[in-house]
């Protein structure tokens, strides 16, 4: 007889241990950094004992309930009978007046009612880890008063009965009421930001500029060796960079001003400034030795040789300097549900790129390798999309039209006074990552830009004596005929610029 009481006793026992242990859904959570919070509060879950339903386990449940998500309570309950589980968890992160929160909500199996809430804040995202550490000891109390459907327990549990034991009526206990819910916490007051719209964003530019333009020319044979005249010759300029070009560095600034406020209703409208510099950027070209030059008496001029200025070595240093700078209104609204977009992006401002080589020293350059200073000024209208693959990881793509406004005085003397404006294009496409593992707010882009300025040069060249140009002075003039100019540079001319640069900046939400 003892030994039936004892094994009646292994058995209750059993059957009681392996109804306690629980099984509990935990959806996707929604907002910032949601996937990694998600996945410290399960270590959190199953390190206390509870077991988690798999991803693929709760997709064929939807699948064979004919859910694509439960809503109703009646759908919590068909899937904790299929799944056999006595809890669903839900969370979502958000942002109320500066402070970060994640919410996660607890909801019975057996009727798909609400139990109870509990929440984490931090004045950044990285406070909300601390769910690794706490998250089972704040969702105890909601999860032991879970239960699944009385159908999933007689599926999983088979209670063996004491034969011996008292009847219920006489053993002198009350039944045992049923769990009382928990009151929801009320939810935090005022907006809340799952789109993660940052209030400034800066960062530092650094990368390579490649610059590529390439146009003929018709010149007058009288200035040319054997300086015969009577014909016109057509002859190339150009600038071509080594390699991937020059160095630059530069950083850029974003304010959004709504951003900041309690109850923000256009945090999607900013300013946006950028600056770059060339970095040990150098140009050199071909001496116009002496003896290249035409002698005055033999053209009908009488005046200073050209000569006198060109230099006895067969190669000229010329000091270049490019730089450009942008300001101008952006829009960056998020058109999706949460963080990863997509975003959409316009920008309109006002831009200025200068590609600028020394007049002095080009004065020393043969002339046919003299390439003008550039000084292009426009307005920048341009638009882009962004999206994100995970919440740490977005490629994008934009574009932009840039109506010229001038070209430079520089450009007009040495190429065509009636020079009209330009007109430019721009392509490019970023990958960027959001470095929360390093620190809230910090990420690096990495983009590749091309875009192109297209200028009409017309017009005669200037001299630096005066509108009376000889073709000894500073800037040979272009072929004329009655008056006419008909030599020159008569296409348009494509200056094209590709650029690989990396940002590494902080943003502020």
């Amino acid at each position: 007889m003892p030994f039936r009481v004892l094994l009646a006793w292994a058995l209750v026992l059993g059957a009681t241990s392996l109804a306690s242990a629980q099984r509990v859904v935990v959806e996707r959570f929604g907002g910032a950094q949601s996937a990694r919070l998600r996945g410290l509060l399960i270590q959190s879950l199953e390190e206390n004992g509870v077991e988690i339903v798999p991803e693929d386990e709760y997709r064929n449940a939807l699948r064979e309930a004919g859910l694509r998500s439960p809503r109703e309570e009646d759908h919590f309950v068909a899937l904790a009978r299929l799944l056999r589980v006595s809890a669903f968890v839900d969370g979502r992160v958000s942002r109320v007046r500066r402070q970060w929160t994640l919410r996660v909500t607890v909801r019975n199996g057996a009727d798909g009612t609400r139990l109870g809430a509990s929440s984490w804040t931090g004045r950044n995202l990285a406070a909300l880890r601390g769910v690794r550490r706490t998250g089972h000891t704040k969702l105890s109390e909601h999860l032991g008063v879970a239960n699944a459907p009385p159908e999933a327990i007689a599926q999983t549990t088979e209670t063996v009965a004491d034969p011996n034991a008292a009847p219920w009526y006489a053993a002198g206990e009350e039944e045992t009421p049923p769990p009382t819910e928990t009151p929801e916490e009320p939810a935090p007051e005022g907006p809340s930001d799952p789109k993660g719209y940052a209030g400034v964003r800066i960062a530092l530019l650094g990368g390579t500029l490649r610059r590529s333009m390439v146009t003929d020319v018709l010149v007058d044979s009288a200035l040319r060796s054997p300086f015969e005249g009577g014909a016109r010759m057509q002859e190339q300029r150009l600038y071509e960079s080594a390699g991937l070009g020059h160095m630059e560095l530069g950083f850029s600034f974003e304010l959004f001003p709504d951003a900041f406020v309690d109850r923000p209703t256009i945090p999607w409208l900013g300013l946006a400034v950028q600056y770059r510099h060339s970095m040990l950027l150098d140009s050199q070209g071909p001496s116009c030795l002496p003896a290249q030059e035409p002698d005055p008496a033999l053209v009908g001029d009488v005046g200073v040789s050209r000569g006198a200025r060109c230099p006895n070595v067969d190669v000229v240093p010329v000091r270049t300097t490019q730089q450009e700078v942008y300001a101008g209104l952006r829009l960056e609204p998020n058109v999706g549900d949460d963080i990863r977009g997509p975003w959409l992006t316009f920008d309109a401002g006002y831009g200025l790129f200068q590609f600028v080589l020394d007049p002095d020293d080009l004065a020393q350059l043969e002339r046919t390798t003299i390439v003008p200073p550039m000084d292009y000024r426009y307005v920048h209208l341009g638009g882009g999309i962004r999206y994100g693959l995970h919440p740490m990881f977005f490629v994008g793509a934009h574009f932009a039209y840039r109506v010229g406004l001038d070209v430079g005085v520089d450009a007009k003397r040495i190429w065509g006074a009636d020079t009209g404006r330009p007109t430019g294009l721009l392509v490019g496409g970023e990958l960027r990552h959001e470095m929360t593992w390093l620190a809230d707010g910090v990420f690096a882009a990495l983009t590749v830009e091309w875009f192109r300025f297209t200028t009409i040069f017309r017009g005669q060249t200037s001299c630096a004596s005066g509108a009376d140009c000889a073709d000894y002075e500073l800037w040979e003039p272009w072929p004329e005929t009655d008056g006419v100019v008909d030599g020159g540079i008569r296409d348009p001319v494509d200056d094209d610029y590709l650029r690989l640069s990396l940002q590494i900046g902080w943003a502020y939400r």
